[in-house]
């Protein structure tokens, strides 16, 4: 059940067009908000699963310090919950409490020095997905 996205001439809209089966698929279909022919069909983005150790891997240290927007305590909020959106799982951390906490009024001692905080989470659980080779250095 293949669904296409399409942008609209008629109505100026990207519009999504669900087809019961490939073989269902029209060369040119209606818009299902104006009913326009003249549709084009559009690139729909997609999304790739990544592993936790990818997810760590990607982070940009001083990109994400970047997009730390001030450094008063509404700003730490947004941040952290973005971070928290996007790493709390694959890092094991708390970022989504830390902007719940600052949001609520608190002033948490993370927001005193974000770059260690952030550096910090991430070698943690670096550490914690490498695999253990003490094991087998017996002597």
């Amino acid at each position: 059940m293949p669904i296409y996205q399409y942008d609209c001439s008629g109505c100026r809209r990207r519009v999504d067009v669900f087809f019961r089966s490939i073989k269902a698929v029209v060369d040119q279909p209606a818009c299902p908000e104006c009913g326009s022919k003249k549709m084009k069909r559009a690139v729909s983005r997609i999304a790739r699963g990544r592993t936790d150790a990818e997810a760590i891997d990607s982070i940009d240290f001083e990109q994400e310090l970047g997009r730390l927007e001030s450094g008063d305590e509404r700003g730490f909020a947004r941040w952290a919950q973005r971070l928290g959106e996007q790493y709390d799982g694959a890092l094991g951390t708390d970022f989504s409490q830390l902007a719940e906490r600052t949001f609520a009024g608190e002033d948490p001692s993370d927001r005193v020095d974000p770059a260690f905080t952030i550096k910090n989470k991430v070698r943690r659980a670096k550490e914690k997905l490498a695999p253990d080779t003490s094991a087998g250095d017996a002597h």
